[in-house]
């Protein structure tokens, strides 16, 4: 009927204390046949995602069914909802595969049939088969690549997005397939995955990751996030990603790089050029014979040309570490930028700044043992399900991180002050609450914005300590001598013990 021949109907109200139950409210508004109906607030309830698709960026789940799931006709295991389901998963690693359907199924806005029955594990298992890799890679994308969460004021210096990257392993089960694929770290140890991300340090989120074989070194995974690296952005690395032809493919891109250098004289290509006021040097980069040797020989490529000189400035300088008891430590650091002016950028400044570098540790340890769960390994019995569940722990843990940095900056806190391991019980009680009772399948009565409880929730938790400075042992052995102690620290810039050089760049 077209909308100049429809009749205005009074609806009866379901808001207040005396409204009825919300299938009265409906029933009434059918009976009362076509017509424009006063408001469509009562709708939203009908329209609410649940809170795992709030959390994701918009599209995300679409990204994922648009990615090439085999069977795009499935009626309840389809490619939106097995993506919702291995999201779902990552967040539940206790649960088995009928828990999280059940879980999955009891959310509001499944895009299911009504009265579609739950499947069972084994219906998940094979539809997490059908599913495979690209679906969660492409999911992970789309929500990484989201510019709306709120960054905190620690995540920037000199004007520049602070970055870090470096990588882990996870591990898998102890199966000859599994162990064959991606290799493992000892004769009877149990296969590992190898990850190496990109950690946008304003939000504590991926922005970018390589999911690779145990066999494959850090340095090669590294090369994948490359693309990922731009304008405005300062990224600090740990010593071992150093390489004269990595360092210019990287700075090439436009970002800024703060890398740490291994301190033996033979370990970088590069002679000082001169002493600058702040005591940090500008150093020369120079490939040498051997080096361009061994890059043909790695390439297969014995022609390829040899790589131009790079001006940069080095770094050095001291950390004396002081505990409580008395103990003291000396710690030489090197440093490598692209930063070269020392005015804008002081030495002690960016010695400083280096300690950001933690934070993908950091990261790490709540994707490993806070979201996945000490000791467990992943579930995916192959290849291609191994690497399924690894992209569903990043976007877990992105998920989380983004929560926890919203509500960190509508509190006027940084993020790190907001505790991920109680925003992770929040989020996954959250999620509980809002599904449908096993029993009498009745969804409890809740707000059509599920996140604004959530976010007050967690605006509500004490702020956790930031600052603390404290040491402990690197090694077991260090940790079974002695405890984490509070520790002070003084940092001093010292000369390197680099040849000097009065050549020049290209000459």
């Amino acid at each position: 009927m077209r909308a100049n021949f429809a009749m205005p109907v009074p609806v009866p109200s379901t808001s207040g204390d005396d409204a009825g139950p919300p299938e009265a409210g409906l029933a009434a508004r059918v009976a009362a046949g076509p017509g424009p109906w006063d408001g469509e607030e009562w709708l939203d309830g009908l329209r609410r995602e649940s809170i795992p698709e709030s959390l994701l960026a918009g599209g995300a789940i679409a990204a994922a069914a648009a990615a090439g799931h085999a069977h795009k006709q499935e009626r309840a295991l389809n490619a939106e909802v097995t993506a919702l389901c291995l999201v779902t998963g990552a967040l539940f690693p206790v649960l088995g595969y009928d828990s999280v359907l059940a879980l999955v199924f009891g959310m509001p806005g499944v895009p299911v049939r009504p009265g579609t029955p739950v499947p069972a594990g084994p219906a998940y298992s094979k539809a997490r088969g059908r599913h495979g890799e690209a679906p969660a890679r492409a999911m992970f994308g789309a929500d990484a690549a989201r510019t709306d969460i709120p960054a905190g004021q620690d995540g920037t210096a000199f004007g520049l997005e602070i970055t870090q990257i470096d990588g882990t392993t996870l591990e898998l089960f102890n199966d000859p397939l599994l162990a064959e694929e991606f290799g493992v770290p000892a004769s009877g140890a149990k296969p590992l995955l190898r990850l190496v991300g990109l950690l946008h340090s304003g939000t504590r989120r991926w922005k970018a990751a390589v999911i690779g074989r145990y066999l494959d070194g850090e340095n090669t995974l590294a090369d994948g996030l490359r693309d990922a690296f731009g304008p405005g952005q300062l990224n600090l690395a740990d010593r071992g990603f150093l390489s004269m032809d990595r360092w210019i493919r990287f700075s090439g891109t436009g970002a800024h790089l703060l890398w740490r250098v291994r301190n033996d004289a033979k370990s970088v290509p590069f002679k000082t050029l001169h002493v600058l006021k702040d005591g940090s040097e500008l150093v020369l980069l120079r490939e040498s014979d051997g080096m361009r040797a061994r890059r043909r020989k790695a390439a297969g490529d014995l022609a390829l040309p040899s790589l131009p000189d790079t001006t940069a400035r080095l770094i050095c300088f001291t950390v004396l570490t002081r505990t409580r008891s008395g103990r003291v430590k000396t710690t030489q650091v090197r440093l490598l930028t692209t930063l070269l002016d020392p005015d804008l950028c002081p030495a002690a400044e960016l010695a400083v700044l280096y300690q950001k570098r933690w934070l993908i540790e950091i990261a790490f340890l709540h994707l490993k043992k806070t979201v996945r769960g000490t000791g467990r390994v992943l579930r995916g019995r192959s290849a291609a399900l191994v690497r399924q569940e690894a992209w569903a722990l990043l976007l877990a843990h992105n998920m989380i991180a983004g929560l926890a940095a919203r509500a960190a900056a509508t509190a006027g806190l940084a993020p790190g002050e907001i505790t991920f391991t109680a925003v992770l019980s929040l989020a996954r009680a959250a999620i509980t609450a809002g599904t449908c009772c096993p029993h009498c399948h009745k969804r409890p009565a809740s707000e059509n914005a599920p996140l604004a409880g959530l976010d007050t929730a967690i605006a509500a938790l004490p702020p956790s300590r930031v600052g603390r400075q404290r040491t402990s042992g690197r090694t077991a052995a260090e940790r079974r001598k002695w405890i984490s102690e509070p520790a002070d620290y003084t940092l001093t810039i010292v000369p390197s013990n680099l040849p000097k050089t009065d050549v020049s760049p290209g000459s």
